[in-house]
């Protein structure tokens, strides 16, 4: 164990050296370029050593490359590998090779973000190297489903997700992510399978969300009555409070239950729904066209 650890930290510090050298050999060029101008600017006659020139820069260079290394390191603080998500990707990707740079390339696009790019990124990683072991392809492929989710791509989402645990690739979220993608692609009975599936697993770390997963899969689908079954039943379990609160605030008001929705709607912000500003911005709009419904007829 020790030996292994040891092991995974000496590759750490090579592989922010190699990162930090040509930042470090770019700042001894321009630093060497400007201590040689001035020098023939101030004192034209004068001939430097070629020993002196070298130690100039060798100290040029040094001196950034521990600087470069030391910012890398406080970029990555305690994570061994990865600035992100490090226990998450695992031994994944953590080789001095260039498979590695373009993965984490990717990486620090994705938490910026720029998921389109890191998109790209991801993809022609996978296109390109052919020697990913199977946990990284498990990795690069999560990541690919990650940004396609969230550009809402969601069928190819799923190949994606599916690849990902092919290769071994597991978190809890997963399944959960999958059964979202089956519920925007349109196959509620795929992703209503899932939920159940999940419901009935006593190991299932996520299991009091599901609840409220498969009541907003009906909102979405504007089946206000079964997303409220949904609702209170994890409003009777204390699962998910807040968000089931939520929930049923908004499947009441469209069901044009206006009074029982306004209320659930105030006890759900009393009880800290996650994104309170945008639950807010959905249940006015909801509320919104049930009025204007009321007042056209």
């Amino acid at each position: 164990m020790f030996l292994q650890l040891l092991a995974r930290r000496t590759r750490r510090v090579m592989t922010f050296i190699i990162r930090s050298v040509p930042k470090a050999l770019a700042a001894s060029a321009l630093f060497t370029a400007a201590f040689c101008t001035y020098k023939m600017i101030s004192d034209p006659e004068s001939t430097e050593p070629v020993s002196d020139i070298l130690m100039y820069m060798s100290v040029c260079f040094v001196l950034p490359l521990i600087a470069f290394m030391a910012d890398e390191m406080l970029k990555y603080k305690t994570s061994l590998f990865h600035k992100y998500d490090d226990e998450l990707i695992g031994n994944a990707f953590t080789g001095i090779n260039h498979k590695s740079s373009v993965f984490e390339k990717g990486l620090e696009l994705f938490h910026n973000g720029d998921f389109r790019n890191a998109l790209e990124v991801f993809t022609d990683l996978g296109n390109e190297e052919k020697n990913m072991t199977v946990e990284e392809k498990g990795v690069n492929e999560f990541y690919r489903g990650r940004c396609y989710h969230i550009l809402e791509a969601c069928p190819n989402a799923v190949i994606c997700y599916e690849n990902a645990l092919a290769n071994g690739f597991y978190i809890p979220e997963l399944p959960i992510f999958i059964a979202r993608c089956h519920a925007q692609n349109g196959y509620t009975e795929k992703a209503m399978k899932l939920y159940e599936d999940l419901l009935i697993r006593k190991d299932y770390q996520y299991s009091n969300r599901i609840r409220c997963e498969i009541g907003d899969m009906y909102l979405k689908l504007n089946e206000g009555k079964t997303a409220l079954k949904w609702f209170e039943e994890a409003i009777e379990r204390r699962e998910s409070y807040a968000n089931a609160l939520g929930g049923a605030a908004i499947a009441q008001t469209m069901l044009h239950n206006i009074k029982e929705g306004e209320a659930l709607y105030r006890q759900a912000l009393l009880n800290h729904i996650e994104d309170s500003i945008g639950f807010t911005r959905y249940y006015k709009e909801v509320q919104a066209a049930v009025l204007l419904e009321h007042n056209s007829d």
